[in-house]
């Protein structure tokens, strides 16, 4: 029975320490090809430069994709994910089988006092020599189990003078021995030896939640940097169209008061409404200058030369169209879709793994060794070989060692600090639910709100533009002055860049839902490449 049973520890041990790297990965878990963190979306089709004019047509998902590809924090973000799958192979590597060799040269000379060792013929003080010449090729490997699984095989050369009573000399004495030692109580376990690389793997997916986490906050940040930059174009549209019609007042004026119809002082109110929209047509053309730079600066356009200096004209423009949002949908959405929130749950995974292995530690040490040996002599190394495979000499062995750590703060200590370490992962994870719930209903309320807005404001340029139809007929026919007439141009120039901030207010509000929810790269149809595998 126990021949049999020695037998079978013997090719357990020699299938255990030959496994290659690549078997011992599928045996432990492989992970998918790793995620890297790049964007799949097409590059920008829809980036038109004009080299003459150096105008730069640019779409709000070219944008986003831009900024992506070259912001810092991203790129630094991707890193991050390549070092995190570099630990994962780190821990796995524990697994990988080694291989150690060793020889050893001895020479011994010593005085002989006695007939037995030096033969009949000994009659004097004379040298016994004895030269040893060993060899040694070790294949050990770690399995999840904890065990420590190794195979051995020795050449052993000795030779002696005088040797009176020897078969052999010189001989060759060689085994070769399988050995394996499993813990039972502390660093036992499928899930303790396992844990390390399931805390790695997490690791991996928060460096990926991080990157998704600002791509969210530099794609939101440059929607409202785009949609800024649309509004101070309309502002300088509408400050133009402002200031047409001052100037057509001004012309009117000036033909009236050559015909002997209108007083002079009428010139010189038209002459300083055409002034004041002068102004404020220069200070909407240095409020674009202002809101492409921060769109520039987003998208790094100041490391390329070429278009650095360029006029950037945004082709999305804002629309009035109502979107339907309901709450709790919204709520739902987020807290399965916000990267923050996945960030914070795998940090509580790892620490519930790290406390179950803290209180794997505070077990003492229970190690069962078991092992067994074939033994071989001959004259030559082939003879010693032929005598070990044999299997006509076995030996088989088995051990039992304890040992229990007297005080163990060390483990109680670390086992303490990992229980609060857990506690304060799940409150973190209730405080960013909570976070989350507030900033979603926020942003809802302000989609809603904004909604009003443009209906609101749409309606008060439409009046706006009532009035001042009413106050050109009335000055036509000598009711009204032309400060009137200025004034109700510039109360609609003011109603209708109020209806514009209030659209572009609604499509900031509209990103800035999205990245409340966690989905503002599926709204422009950008996806990471992490996602894809």
């Amino acid at each position: 029975m126990a021949k049999y049973f020695s037998k079978y520890l013997f090719g357990f041990c020699l299938s255990l320490t030959m496994l290659t790297p690549g078997f011992v990965g599928n045996v432990l878990g492989r992970d998918e090809e790793p995620a890297s963190s790049t964007l799949s979306s097409a590059p920008p089709t829809s980036i038109e430069m004009d080299a003459n004019l150096k105008l730069l047509s640019l779409s709000l998902k070219d944008s986003i994709v831009y900024a992506l590809r070259n912001n810092f924090d991203i790129v630094i973000s991707q890193l991050n994910s390549k070092i995190e799958n570099s630990n994962v192979t780190i821990e796995k590597a524990k697994y990988d089988p080694s291989l150690q060799l060793s020889g050893s040269l001895e020479n011994t000379e010593v005085p002989i006092n006695s007939k037995l060792v030096g033969g009949l013929q000994t009659t004097s003080i004379t040298p016994f020599v004895e030269q040893g010449k060993t060899a040694d090729a070790i294949v050990k490997s770690m399995i999840p189990t904890g065990a420590t699984v190794s195979l051995g095989y020795n050449i052993f050369r000795d030779y002696v003078e005088p040797s009176p009573f020897r078969l052999m000399n010189p001989s060759y004495q060689n085994y070769i021995e399988a050995k394996i030692t499993q813990p039972l109580l502390k660093g036992a376990g499928w899930f303790y030896n396992r844990s390390l690389i399931n805390i790695a793997r997490n690791n991996k997916k928060i460096s990926l939640s991080q990157f998704k986490s600002k791509a969210l906050e530099v794609s939101n940040s440059v929607q409202e940097a785009y949609w800024n930059l649309v509004k101070a174009i309309e502002d300088l549209r509408v400050a133009k169209k402002s200031m047409e019609r001052a100037e057509d007042l001004l012309r009117k004026n000036q033909i009236q008061v050559e015909v002997g119809t209108l007083a002079p002082v009428e010139i010189v109110d038209a002459e300083a409404g055409v002034a004041s929209r002068l102004e404020a047509i220069i200070t909407a053309e240095n409020e674009i200058k202002n809101k492409e730079d921060e769109l520039k600066k987003i998208m790094h356009f100041t490391d390329n030369n070429v278009i650095s200096d360029a006029t950037i004209l945004p082709t999305d423009k804002p629309v009035s169209e109502q979107k339907k949002v309901a709450l709790q949908d919204t709520i739902r959405i987020a807290m399965e879709k916000r990267p923050e929130l996945q960030e914070l749950q795998l940090k509580t995974d790892n620490a519930n793994m790290q406390t179950r292995r803290r209180k794997n530690e505070l077990f003492p040490s229970l190690d069962l060794t078991g092992g067994m040996r074939y033994t071989g002599l001959g004259d030559e190394v082939s003879t010693a070989n032929d005598s070990t495979f044999s299997e006509s000499f076995q030996s088989e062995y088995f051990a039992l060692s304890l040992g229990i750590p007297i005080g163990n703060r060390s483990a109680r200590s670390e086992y303490n600090k990992s229980k609060l370490e857990t506690r304060q992962a799940d409150i973190n994870v209730k405080k960013k639910e909570l976070d989350i719930v507030v900033e979603v209903r926020v942003a809802v309320r302000q989609v809603m709100t904004n909604i009003e807005r443009v209906a609101a404001t749409k309606k008060a340029r439409e009046l706006t533009q009532k009035r001042l139809d009413m106050e050109e007929k009335k000055f036509s026919v000598g009711r009204s002055t032309s400060l009137e007439v200025l004034r109700a141009q510039e109360s609609l120039a003011v109603a209708e860049g109020n209806e514009i901030k209030a659209m572009v207010d609604y499509e900031i509000s509209l990103g800035s839902l999205d990245k409340a929810r966690g989905m503002i790269l599926e709204a422009y149809d950008i996806r990471l490449e992490e996602e894809k595998a």
